[in-house]
């Protein structure tokens, strides 16, 4: 129950803090060059994959934490020719 409370609660601040913010305000967040296979690598642990059906039937937002204190959320954008978008924030900053 504690479970699905906290994943719930994390899942709308990643949410808020990706939609909710100016672009100039996310680019304090923004984590460049960074991919998802970087994060799994230096110890985060993909906490959840949540669809932006808003944004498109292959838009997903990855949530990673490290520690329980750290989390980084990804806009993930899966095409069949171009390969793998993505956007990584750092949500704890």
């Amino acid at each position: 129950m504690k479970k699905k409370v906290m994943k719930k609660i994390l899942l709308i601040l990643s949410l808020s803090f990706i939609s909710f913010n100016n672009l100039s305000f996310s680019e304090e967040y923004k984590l460049p060059n960074i991919k998802p296979k970087d994060l799994m690598n230096d110890g985060y642990v993909l906490h959840s994959i949540t669809p932006i059906s808003e944004e498109g039937p292959r838009v997903m937002l990855y949530t990673f934490i490290k520690d329980k204190t750290k989390i980084v959320s990804c806009v993930i954008e899966l095409f069949d020719i171009a390969g793998e978008f993505h956007t990584c924030y750092n949500v704890t900053n």
